[in-house]
C-alpha cells in the first residue's frame, strides 16, 4: 500500500486514504500525531488537491483524523474509549480486582483472512491464512466477553496448550513473544447478534461494546489482532475492561 500510483486500479484518493488508515491502525501514526499538510501530501504522492482532500475528508468522517482550523489534521483518539497505557493480560487485570477469570474455547483453527484489518496487519507475512482462537471469558461464573484472537497460522501448536487461562502468559513463557505495543483500538457500541447474545447470556439486540486492536512486540513485529464483544449491562464488568 506504500506504493501509491496510477498502475494500481484502486482510485488514487482511496490508495492514500487506505495508507494513512493503515498507519493509524498499525500504530505508526499515534493519537495526537500531526499529519503532513495537504500541500505536502500532494507533492509527496504527485496527486491533485482534490484527490488529497477527498482522502482526508473520508478519514475525518470515519473518525480517524481531526481537522483543526489553522493548525492542520491530527490523528484522533480511539473512537470512544482511550486504551490504558501498556499491554496487560486480561486475566491479570481481573485478578488484580479480585475476579476469577476463566475461558471457554469455542473456536480454534486455521481460516482464510477475510477482514481488511487482518489483511493490513498480516500483509506479506502469511499466505492469506490465520489461526483463529475464539473464547468466552467468564468472570466469577458470568460470561462477560467474547474474544476472538487472530494469530499467524503456524501458531497452530497452541492446540497443545491450556487455553482456558491467560493467552499472553503462554505467548511469553512458551513462545518468547512479548506483547508490548498496541495499535489503534477502535471501539463502538453495537447490538449483540444471536451468536454473541447466546454466548453472553443476553437477549439478541442487547447493546454490547465491541473493539478491534492490533498488538506488536517491542520491535514492532506483529503478534495478533483481537476483536472483543463485551457486555455493558453491569458497570463492574465495564470498569475492568476499560
Amino acid at each position: 500500500m506504500d506504493n501509491i500510483g496510477k498502475i494500481n486500479p484502486t482510485p488514487l484518493y482511496l490508495q492514500l486514504k487506505n495508507k494513512i488508515r493503515r498507519d493509524i491502525r498499525m500504530g505508526t501514526l499515534k493519537p495526537g500525531d500531526k499529519l503532513p499538510s495537504e500541500a505536502q501530501l500532494q507533492k509527496t504522492y504527485n496527486m491533485s488537491r482534490v484527490t488529497v482532500r477527498n482522502a482526508m475528508e473520508e478519514l475525518s468522517i470515519e473518525g480517524y483524523i481531526i481537522k483543526v482550523q489553522g493548525k492542520g489534521s491530527f490523528v484522533a483518539q480511539s473512537d470512544m474509549l482511550r486504551l490504558p497505557a501498556g499491554i496487560t493480560s486480561f486475566t491479570d487485570d481481573a485478578k488484580m480486582q479480585g475476579i476469577t477469570l476463566k475461558s471457554k474455547v469455542i473456536k480454534f483453527g486455521v481460516e482464510d483472512i477475510t477482514s481488511d484489518l487482518d489483511r493490513e496487519f498480516f500483509t506479506g507475512r502469511t499466505d492469506d491464512k490465520i489461526l483463529v482462537l475464539k473464547r468466552v471469558r467468564i468472570a466469577n461464573g458470568t460470561p462477560v466477553t467474547v474474544e476472538e484472537n487472530h494469530l499467524f497460522a503456524d501458531m497452530i501448536t497452541l492446540k497443545d496448550e491450556n487455553l482456558e487461562g491467560s493467552l499472553y502468559e503462554i505467548l511469553m513463557t512458551k513462545y518468547h513473544l512479548m506483547p508490548s505495543n498496541k495499535g489503534r483500538r477502535s471501539v463502538k457500541i453495537v447490538s449483540a447478534d444471536e451468536e454473541v447474545a447466546k454466548l453472553l447470556n443476553l437477549s439478541a439486540g442487547t447493546p454490547v461494546i465491541t473493539s478491534e486492536m492490533c498488538v506488536f512486540d517491542a520491535s514492532g513485529e506483529p503478534i495478533h489482532t483481537v476483536t472483543d464483544w463485551v457486555r455493558g449491562d453491569n458497570d463492574k464488568y465495564i470498569k475492568w475492561y476499560i
